[in-house]
């Protein structure tokens, strides 16, 4: 008896303490623009492992209370009498589920002791990734509790909702900030703006939106079809299309095409699965579909800019109208005598009118020529360059955004893959990518086998990670463990059953005591090296923007010195530490951080204007070349490197150093020929994906003027006319 009211705390605590960890990251989540900025995170990291290190200790306490059994390490336990195969294949699944986190977060450790391209980058994913693998395991331990189930849909739908009408309010008039995109471009949207809601990013938005709608669609129609031949509950079916209509507005005015096909994709799949599905969900689905899309006409009209009063009656209207009515429609399907063939065509209708109206008002946006489709592609073709340079195991976190520049073909802006699987490719090579791939198979078996209804809005999120850079927002992890985990909750053969009290159990549990002592003191030194890490950056972080926000120099430099012994590794602070040193120790400063950063353009920047305004040619050019190679589509590098070299050798010369003033002076037209060759192949390539506006300016033309005007002076001759300029 005792050892059975003591099991019974562990249950209470383990799932209570495992919300609420669940609760404090969709919250921050909410919060913190989807987890995508990792600057922002380190504050939460730091009081994240520190909660994980606490909950652990007390887990194990509890176990030991217990008897040595139920700690939080050794997982959940089947009930009695589940010893089939299938359970069996469920509990290998959930292993590989929590177990590919730990791996990740073990190949990046790896690639801090081998040297990745950014310290810092790799730093920041393996910290992510201690927070996605802590964060699945809190979601399965809720979900093989007994209330669990209850919970993690509880969240699920507040999460949604919190995202969703915080996005929709702000198109009708109430104030959030940077909630609505605007752009002048046609080929960006249509309307001239797009809803990003708390995300700030439409395209991301749109692809949450898409995962939540496509989850109560399949579930409405999944409930329409359960009870087709009986009474249905108007309190289930209010439930099940309650967020139809705003969720499906959200994703239009997000406008982003990626999210549209990947949920129609989605949805495609879920009905050659489930064929009888069809019908429930284009009857559940058409009168949302219809007021979404009158709604999406009306506040593009007002250019997502409505006045308040009348934009929140305009939303609660056809919320209200699309309740009513897919309602009426649901019972009139239900209904006799050739109810259902008449709910059908009216529903057909709404779905044409929807259709109608959102094709009439984005038909640019579908059917024109799609930049940024052209543009991904070349994203794509040097990331699979750049991949071939470490193919097994890659060259740590941030790889794309540190060396984007050096690897890009054309002079395009985009610090982001737009594509999860190269991105992680790139991070960790194929050892990575396959951790990724068996973790995501391994969830989609759990959700096909336990809740095939979660399924589809689970393809939403591998779909559209492969087109675009949502996997940069931890959101998306969060969404996708949480949808695994709720389809573990729907399983009647993963539940906490108390201990089993005969003699093989009990010679099991002692046998295993030890190692889960080690196991859980091991836990707890890792989630508090973590902490205090995460504590550090985040401390670096706050040093650096009250630097920044201060206008004296001395003040500047005493946070900025502060901040970098903090976080030695960002190269933000480097730079604009090392801008307020004098010379010799600037370049030495830079040197050191080069080793936290080698691919870095702005640090072999900085290194290049030092040395430029020293008296050596030679180590000049060195440093200019690499910065250049780096950033080889900078012209104001192009054009200062030539400026800097023709500065060096006007001083050589005023000291009478003709040696190194004639090196100067031939180094600079070097650069200027470098620059002038790569300036019209670009021209010649035609404006398009010239993002940066890179063209030979005509400011360079005079430097190099001045340049043969130095060799000149060198030599003591006049400079040589071509024959273009004599005739």
């Amino acid at each position: 008896m005792e050892i059975n009211r003591h099991w019974s705390r562990l249950q209470r605590f383990t799932s209570r303490g495992s919300a609420g960890m669940l609760f404090l990251a969709a919250a921050a989540a909410c919060l913190m623009r989807g987890l995508f900025f990792a600057r922002e995170l380190y504050g939460l990291l730091a009081v994240w492992f520190a909660l994980c290190a606490a909950f652990a200790v007390l887990a194990g306490i509890s176990g030991r209370a217990a008897g040595g059994r139920g700690s939080l390490l050794e997982g959940p336990e089947a009930g009695e009498g589940n010893t089939g195969g299938s359970h069996k294949a469920g509990n290998w699944m959930l292993i590989v589920l929590l177990g590919c986190p730990i791996i990740l977060f073990a190949l990046y450790a790896v690639q801090l002791l081998r040297g990745p391209l950014s310290v810092q980058g790799t730093l920041n994913e393996l910290l992510r990734w201690g927070l996605y693998g802590s964060f699945a395991y809190f979601a399965a331990v809720c979900a093989v509790s007994r209330r669990g189930a209850g919970f993690l849909a509880a969240l699920w739908h507040t999460l949604g909702m919190t995202l969703c009408l915080s996005g929709l309010l702000a198109a009708c008039g109430l104030p959030l900030r940077y909630a609505i995109a605007y752009t002048d471009s046609a080929a960006v949207s249509a309307t001239g703006a797009r809803l990003g809601g708390l995300l700030q990013y439409p395209n991301a938005f749109g692809a949450v939106m898409a995962v939540f709608l496509l989850e109560r669609a399949i579930a409405a129609a999944e409930a329409a079809a359960r009870d087709s031949h009986r009474a249905q509950s108007t309190a289930r079916q209010l439930l099940c299309t309650l967020p139809l209509f705003p969720y499906a507005a959200a994703l239009l005015l997000s406008e982003s095409r990626g999210a549209l096909l990947a949920a129609a994709c989605a949805a495609a799949a879920a009905l050659l699965r489930k064929r009888r599905l069809a019908a429930p969900l284009l009857v559940s689905a058409a009168a949302p579909a219809a007021a979404a899309a009158l709604l999406c006409r009306q506040l593009a009209r007002a250019g997502l800019a409505a006045e308040p009063l009348p934009g929140l009656l305009l939303l609660a209207g056809c919320w209200a109208g699309a309740l009513l009515a897919g309602l009426w429609l649901c019972r009139r399907c239900r209904g006799a005598a050739g109810g259902p063939f008449a709910a059908m065509l009216l529903a057909a209708g709404l779905w044409t009118a929807a259709g109608s109206a959102v094709l009439a008002l984005l038909r640019g946006r579908i059917s024109g020529p799609s930049p940024t489709a052209a543009a991904r592609g070349l994203f794509y073709r040097d990331a699979w360059r750049l991949a071939g340079e470490a193919p097994w195991l890659g060259q740590g976190g941030e790889t794309w955004r540190s060396a984007y520049l050096a690897v890009q073909s054309r002079p395009y802006v985009g610090s982001q893959v737009h594509s999860g699987y190269l991105d992680i490719l790139l991070n960790l090579g194929t050892a990575g990518s396959a951790a990724v791939l068996l973790m995501l198979l391994a969830a989609g078996i759990l959700a096909g086998r336990n809740a095939p209804g979660l399924l589809p809005p689970l393809l939403v999120i591998l779909l559209h990670g492969a087109v675009d850079f949502s996997w940069s927002y931890g959101l998306f992890w969060l969404l996708l463990f949480l949808l695994t985990a709720r389809a573990l909750a729907e399983s009647h053969q993963h539940r906490l059953t108390g201990p089993r009290r005969d003699a093989e159990m009990n010679r099991r549990a002692s046998a295993q005591q030890a190692g889960t002592r080690v196991l859980l003191i091991a836990v707890v030194c890792f989630c508090l090296i973590l902490s205090a890490l995460s504590f550090k950056l985040w401390k670096g972080e706050r040093l650096f923007s009250q630097a920044a926000r201060s206008s004296e120099p001395a003040v500047q430099s005493m946070l900025l010195q502060e901040a970098l012994h903090y976080n030695p590794y960002d190269p933000r602070i480097v730079v604009r530490f090392a801008g307020l040193l004098p010379q010799e120790e600037k370049e030495e400063q830079l040197l050191r951080s080069l080793e936290y950063s080698p691919g870095d353009a702005g640090l072999h920047w900085m290194l290049a204007e030092a040395c430029l305004k020293g008296n050596e040619p030679g180590t000049a050019l060195y440093w200019v070349r690499r910065s250049i190679e780096l950033d080889r589509f900078n012209a104001f590098k192009w054009r200062s490197a030539a400026e800097g070299m023709l500065q060096m050798g006007r001083r050589a010369l005023a000291k009478g150093d003709l040696q190194r003033a004639a090196a100067s002076a031939v180094a600079g037209q070097e650069l200027v020929r470098g620059y002038r060759l790569l300036a019209l192949q670009e021209h010649i390539k035609g404006p398009e994906h010239n993002d940066r506006s890179f063209e030979f300016s005509g400011g360079t033309e005079e430097v190099d003027a001045e340049l043969d005007q130095l060799i000149a002076a060198v030599y003591n001759v006049q400079p040589l006319q071509t024959t273009a300029n004599s005739l």
